[in-house]
This record gives C-alpha cells, sequence and structure tokens, in this order.
C-alpha cells in the first residue's frame, strides 16, 4: 500500500473514531438561530463515485469506480475558508486501443482550495471553493499485459460545491458534486496531444462533516440557566451521569462566555 494511502486510512479512522463524542457534546449544547456558534474548523469524510468525461483518453478510455476522500478547512474571515484535500479513485479501463496497455488506474489528488461558506437556514448551508495541487494516475497492467505498473502526474483544477444538512453542531452530512481539469505530463506524438494532456473527471461524494465550532459569544438560554442553576444547588451524589454531562458542559460554556467578556473589558 502506498504512502498516500495510507495516511489516507488512517485518518479516516481516526476522525471517524472521534464522530461519537462529537455527537454527545453537540446534542447537549444547542445554541439559537439568532446566537448560532461561529464555525472554526471542519473535516469532511466521503464516499464518492468518480465519472471520466471528455473527448480525450480519460472521458473515452476509462470507466469512473468508487473513491474516497478527506478534507479540511479552517476559516480566516467570516464565511470564507482555506484548506487542503487527498483523494482516491478507482477506475477500470474500457478501451486499451484508446488508452494504452493497462487495466486499471487509481487516481491520486492532493490539493489546497479556497472557498466561501454561505449559511441558508438553521438546517442547511452550501458551499462552494476553487482548488489547485497535484494529480497522478497510477496505472496496473495485468498478468497477460506483463504485470507492470507506471504513471502519469500532472496537476489538477478542482472546483467543488456542497448542499449541507445540519444534523447537530458538531455534525452534519453533505452532498457534494465536483469538477476536475488535469492537465497531464504524458509523452505521446504531436497528433495525440490534445487526447492525453487533459482529463475531465465529474465527481458526485456524500459524507459527514464534522465541526468544530466557538461557543465563547454564545449566551446560555434562559431555560439552560434555569437548569444551571437547579443543578448546581443539588447534591452532586445525587446527579445521574447524564445530569452531571450536561452539568459539565454547561459550566463549560458559561466560564468560555466570562473569559471572552473579560478580555473583551481588558
Amino acid at each position: 500500500m502506498r504512502l498516500p494511502t495510507r495516511i489516507s486510512i488512517s485518518i479516516l479512522f481516526f476522525m471517524v473514531a472521534s464522530l461519537s463524542f462529537a455527537q454527545e457534546e453537540s446534542a447537549v449544547l444547542n445554541a439559537p438561530v439568532s446566537e448560532h456558534p461561529k464555525r472554526l474548523f471542519l473535516t469532511d469524510l466521503y464516499l464518492q463515485r468518480g465519472i471520466p468525461s471528455g473527448d480525450n483518453f480519460a472521458g473515452n478510455g476509462l470507466d469512473g469506480g468508487v473513491g474516497f476522500g478527506i478534507r479540511m478547512q479552517f476559516y480566516v474571515l467570516k464565511n470564507f475558508y482555506l484548506g487542503g484535500a487527498l483523494t482516491q479513485d478507482f477506475m477500470s479501463v474500457k478501451s486499451t486501443a484508446i488508452v494504452g496497455e493497462y487495466t486499471r488506474a487509481t487516481k491520486f489528488n492532493a490539493y489546497l482550495f479556497a472557498g466561501y461558506d454561505y449559511r441558508l437556514n438553521e438546517d442547511w448551508n452550501i458551499t462552494a471553493d476553487l482548488g489547485y495541487g497535484f494529480s497522478q494516475n497510477k496505472n496496473r497492467q495485468n498478468g497477460s499485459q506483463g504485470g507492470g505498473k507506471f504513471r502519469d502526474s500532472g496537476n489538477v483544477w478542482r472546483f467543488t460545491s456542497s448542499l449541507e444538512y445540519n444534523f447537530s453542531d458538531g455534525v452534519s452530512f453533505f452532498f457534494s458534486p465536483s469538477y476536475e481539469i488535469v492537465n497531464y505530463n504524458i509523452n505521446s506524438a504531436a497528433a495525440l496531444n490534445d487526447t492525453f494532456n487533459t482529463g475531465n473527471y465529474f465527481n458526485l461524494a456524500v459524507g459527514v462533516r464534522l465541526n468544530v465550532r466557538d461557543y465563547n459569544n454564545v449566551r446560555l438560554k434562559k431555560s439552560d440557566n434555569l437548569n444551571l442553576q437547579e443543578l448546581q444547588s443539588r447534591d452532586r451524589d445525587d446527579l445521574s451521569i447524564k445530569e452531571k454531562r450536561r452539568l459539565y458542559f454547561l459550566k463549560k460554556r458559561e466560564a468560555r462566555k466570562q473569559r471572552a467578556e473579560r478580555k473583551n473589558n481588558n
């Protein structure tokens, strides 16, 4: 297994393992829409279906398959964000007369991107971003073709959009169409440059989005304040595990807000 694949799978496993904790904390703390906590950082984990397209070797000679990806982004100014992504897609050959003597290809992308996040309402967001980076097709022959491996590398431009449903402050689900233009550095006859210099790919992805938000400036609701006072007035030994957990998060939120207010006053 190549290094980029091992890195991608390791990060994917770690983030999925943390999903349950994110669900628990965000389920306890839900702010009103008017005081919705700002998103600071997020991680996307997704599966995608890549579809080669265009009048070139990819569109005419390759069949798309299922792949996966991971994206991480942080917010720099209001709803603008920067980030990086890794993707891997698995494809098969439908015409060796067009692409050459191999049977399958694995496309790996590593790129940076910049974009904008727009909140439609309490439940829905849309995002759009443009990325640029490295792309490589790892091509493999079967036994009858010689069992060889070779690579075609280049640079990728990728436009990505997403429609996101907020399951909670910490976890959301999204559907994401994207389009890639890859400029390959493939040595070919001059007459075939238009066929082999560029590959186009349309992708459809579904995934989970893990959010880190800023609760410092979000005030406790009146009901939460009353609940906090009621829990603090009781003997801690009489509280259930659920009540102790809720007390912990309410006190944590209130302490963060007070620290933020002191910082702003100084």
